[in-house]
C-alpha cells in the first residue's frame, strides 16, 4: 500500500497507554488523527492537541453502527488501529460477559462498519494470552491457541472472525499479538502493569507483592518498540496475517524486581502471595515473523527500557 493513501486514522482507545503513544507517534509524522475513547482506563492528561477526540463507549455500535459509521465517514478514514478493549484478566474471569461484549461484539460492529465504509487498513491489538501456557517455547503463531482466560478468549475469538472476514472483504488486515508492554503512561493502578505497579510502590517504599513464586516469566518489550511495529504493519502491503510482536527473551518476575530494585535503591524484599488463576507461567515471543513481515525487532532490553523510562519520568 502506498504511503500517500493513508492520511486520515482512526484510534480506538487512543487515550489510553499504548494509544496515546501511538497517536503521538502519527501526529509527529503528519497524519490526521482521530481518536475513540469512553476514558474508563485512558486519560485526558494523555490527549494530544493536535488530534480530534470523540468520548464515546465502543459498546454503543452494537446496537447502533450508524454511529462508527458516521466517524468513519465524515473523517474520511483510511486505516483504524483497534487498541480499545477489556485487559484486565481477572475482570474477565469474575464478569467474562462484560468482557466479551467490549471485545467481540463491539469490535465486530467496527469491523462491518469499515467494510461499509472503505477503509484500507484495520490492525487490531492481541495478546500473547491466546496461546495459553505455550508448550514449546518461544511460541509461534502457529502453535496451538488454548486460553486459560475469558480474556484471551475473546481476543481469540475476534481474531476468529477476523479470518471469517477476509473471506469476502477487500482490507487489509493486520493482527499483532502482543507481549508485556510497559513504559511511558502506563498506569500502576491497573491490572497487568507490572513494571508500573512496582515502580510506584518503590518510589514509595512499599513492599512489592507477588503472585507466586516469582519465578514465572515474560517477555517485556517498550511501547516505543511496540508504537513502531503498529507503524511498520500499517504500510506494508500485507493482507490477513496474524504477528508476535516481542523480544525474544525470558525474563522472570524475580529479574524484573531486581532490575528496578538497582535503579530505584530499593531494599525491601517483596512479599509472596499464592498464585492467581489465570496467569500464564511462561511465554516468550517468536518473533522472526514481524522481522521477515515487517522488518521490525525490539530495540530496547528491559534493562535499557526501564532506564529510559525513569529518565523520561524526570524530564
Amino acid at each position: 500500500m502506498e504511503l500517500k493513501m493513508i492520511k486520515n486514522i482512526l484510534v480506538t482507545g487512543g487515550s489510553g497507554f499504548i494509544g496515546s503513544n501511538l497517536v503521538d507517534f502519527l501526529i509527529n509524522q503528519d497524519y490526521n488523527v482521530f481518536v475513540i475513547d469512553d476514558l474508563s482506563t485512558g486519560l485526558e492528561t494523555n490527549q494530544n492537541k493536535k488530534a480530534t477526540y470523540f468520548k464515546r463507549d465502543i459498546i454503543d455500535f452494537i446496537d447502533d453502527a450508524d454511529i462508527i459509521k458516521r466517524y468513519l465517514l465524515d473523517n474520511k478514514i483510511d486505516a483504524v488501529f483497534h487498541l480499545a478493549a477489556s485487559a484486565d484478566i481477572f475482570l474477565s474471569i469474575n464478569y467474562p460477559e462484560k468482557v466479551y461484549k467490549i471485545n467481540l461484539n463491539a469490535s465486530i460492529s467496527i469491523l462491518n462498519a469499515c467494510q461499509d465504509t472503505h477503509v484500507k487498513k484495520f490492525i487490531f491489538s492481541s495478546t500473547s494470552a491466546v496461546y495459553g501456557e505455550p508448550r514449546i517455547l518461544p511460541v509461534r503463531e502457529d502453535a496451538s491457541t488454548n486460553p486459560i482466560s475469558p480474556y484471551g478468549l475473546s481476543k481469540l475469538a475476534f481474531e476468529q472472525y477476523l479470518d471469517f472476514f477476509t473471506l469476502n472483504s477487500s482490507i487489509d488486515f493486520l493482527t499483532f499479538r502482543f507481549p508485556n508492554v510497559y513504559g511511558f503512561r502506563q498506569r500502576s493502578d491497573l491490572e497487568g502493569g507490572v513494571v508500573a505497579i512496582f515502580e510506584e510502590a518503590m518510589k514509595k517504599n512499599h513492599q512489592i507483592k507477588i503472585f507466586g513464586d516469582g519465578n514465572q516469566t515474560r517477555d517485556w518489550v517498550d511501547v516505543s518498540d511496540i508504537v513502531n511495529a503498529l507503524y511498520l504493519g500499517m504500510l506494508s502491503n500485507n493482507k490477513s496475517e496474524v504477528i508476535n510482536l516481542g523480544s525474544g527473551k525470558q525474563t522472570s518476575l524475580l529479574m524484573l524486581f531486581k532490575h528496578l530494585s538497582h535503579e530505584f535503591q530499593y531494599k525491601q524484599e517483596p512479599l509472596f502471595l499464592d498464585e492467581r488463576e489465570g496467569d500464564i507461567k511462561h511465554m516468550v515471543m517468536d518473533t522472526k515473523r514481524a522481522l521477515k513481515s515487517i522488518n521490525w525487532e525490539a530495540k530496547l532490553t528491559i534493562e535499557e527500557g526501564i532506564k529510559k523510562l525513569i529518565k523520561k519520568e524526570k524530564n
